[in-house]
């Protein structure tokens, strides 16, 4: 009887904290990553001067340059929260038909997703980095496989 309670309680756990143990990359390992699967990475830090919370902002763009994926690291995790209230909030505003909407929230981890006929947007927060993209519905696929080959 003890060892099944201790199962139970244990599995709970598993189910509470995730099924993955996501770590951040940093904005040297997405550059790399990113190179190494054919993107063009730009550091646009120098767009972001006026807001001293951000660390890193990096561009990546596929070889064709029809979609990019932005990389954002700020200072800590409370500012990386607001930037993916401040882009979900966005992105739920859209006058487009939604055809679907995902939202996990973890401790460390926020992740929301959302198709219409024009977009397909995604807004991802592990720690104090979050990645950034809203690009044309066909290119779904191909961002999923980039942020999950990124860990997020």
């Amino acid at each position: 009887m003890k060892l099944k309670k201790l199962l139970i309680i244990i599995i709970g756990l598993f189910l509470l904290t995730g099924c993955e143990n996501n770590n951040a990359i940093n904005a040297e390992d997405f550059v790399d990553l990113m190179e190494q699967n054919e993107y063009q990475t730009t550091n646009v830090k120098s767009q972001f001067t006026d807001y001293p919370q951000i660390k890193n902002v990096f561009i990546a763009q596929n070889n064709d340059m029809t979609y990019q994926i932005e990389y954002y690291e700020f200072t800590n995790d409370d500012y990386a929260k607001r930037f993916f209230i401040s882009n979900r909030d966005i992105f739920k505003k859209t006058k487009d038909k939604i055809k679907a909407r995902t939202q996990n929230d973890y401790d460390n981890y926020q992740k929301y997703t959302q198709t219409t006929e024009k977009a397909y947007s995604l807004i991802v927060r592990l720690d104090n980095t979050a990645i950034y993209a809203n690009v044309k519905p066909e290119y779904e696929e191909d961002l999923d496989k980039v942020i999950s080959l990124l860990g997020y």
